[in-house]
């Protein structure tokens, strides 16, 4: 008996999915009793096949109101894939807005990163990088300011990759990543429209070029309910990670 019931269950967790599916992020679904009629299934076995679904992340229960479909996080890939790259793959408008512009000089901790000397200058900037007018990600960005004579305030609208590229001939050929879960300060939640507590990713990356020189830091906050991150391991990196597992 509790196997029918189960596997019962699990057809009508698939009967959702499609239902799913076939709808836009927000649009309200059925509501249960329509859905039990309509497939012939008992009321409490559809609650129960739903909940799954609420506890999944793919639909949301709103008190009064019913049930809709929740949006999904955006698959992160980890390379060299520019923040505007990745929202025109998306099908979303990328777009950003300059929070702070200046310049800065190297401590202890930044020149050794940077490989430059203790109280080099350094263009500091940070922004707040949009998904179709949608918060997505704080970044802050450090690069020599040596090797970026001219960049301004207007030339950060846009990919910054692209500009390194076009106009500095700084082509980022490898970064070293750092990623660690947080709960950002109430200005950041704020600027990222989320509720205070809520956890973020955050990505430490340090930038280089073919020679292996680094060119420029950057401390990215993103959204947690926007983002998950993927990763492929394979070969020597792949085999290499299972050792430190295994050690």
């Amino acid at each position: 008996m509790v196997e029918r019931e189960e596997s019962v269950r699990h057809g009508v967790r698939a009967q959702l999915r499609e239902v799913i599916a076939a709808s836009w992020v927000g649009d309200r679904l059925p509501s249960e009793r329509d859905l039990s009629a309509r497939w012939g299934v008992a009321r409490m076995t559809l609650r129960h096949a739903m909940d799954d679904l609420v506890v999944e992340g793919l639909v949301q229960r709103r008190h009064g109101s019913g049930t809709y479909v929740a949006p999904q996080p955006f698959a992160r890939f980890l390379g060299l894939t520019s923040f505007t790259q990745d929202m025109h793959e998306r099908g979303l408008v990328p777009g950003s807005r300059l929070l702070e512009y200046r310049e800065v000089l190297a401590d202890g901790a930044m020149a050794a990163q940077l490989g430059v000397p203790t109280g080099e200058p350094l263009v500091k900037f940070r922004r707040l990088r949009l998904g179709s007018d949608e918060p997505m990600a704080v970044e802050t960005v450090w690069i020599p300011t040596a090797f970026v004579p001219g960049l301004g305030p207007a030339d950060l609208e846009g990919s910054l990759y692209e500009v390194l590229a076009r106009r500095y001939q700084i082509v980022t050929a490898s970064a070293n990543v750092t990623i660690e879960p947080v709960v950002p300060e109430g200005r950041t939640c704020e600027l990222l429209a989320i509720p205070d507590g809520q956890a973020c990713l955050r990505l430490r990356m340090i930038d280089s070029n073919a020679r292996g020189r680094v060119v420029m830091l950057a401390d990215c906050i993103y959204r947690g309910d926007r983002y998950q991150l993927s990763a492929t391991l394979a070969g020597a990196n792949f085999s290499s990670l299972q050792a430190r597992r295994a050690g």
